[in-house]
């Protein structure tokens, strides 16, 4: 019976394989690959504070079309942390405390 397909999987296909395949079709578009900047991997900072603190934080930041993350991390800066840019990146407002 000619012409059915096989029923058999095909092989798995390698990585550097897929980025063979995939610079051939779209040659002008760039790596897909996220390049980070030295060694710096984002890690997480928990800290505990009374819900009245956490509460205004919310209302500033909601008040300066900001997020929480950006409003600490642009004070950290101002008192002379080194802080890096990425940290101080406009992103996507999430959901959080004092929008209700």
């Amino acid at each position: 019976m000619k012409g059915l397909k096989s029923t058999r999987p095909a092989p798995p296909i390698s990585p550097d394989e897929m980025l063979r395949a995939a610079g051939e079709a779209a040659p002008q578009q760039p790596p897909a690959i996220a390049q980070r900047q030295g060694d710096d991997k984002p890690a997480v900072l928990s800290v505990r504070m009374t819900e009245g603190t956490l509460e205004a934080l919310a209302r500033f930041a909601i008040e300066k079309g900001t997020t929480q993350r950006r409003v600490i991390a642009e004070a950290l800066a101002k008192h002379g942390v080194q802080v890096s840019s990425h940290d101080l990146e406009e992103r996507p407002q999430p959901r959080r405390r004092g929008r209700g």
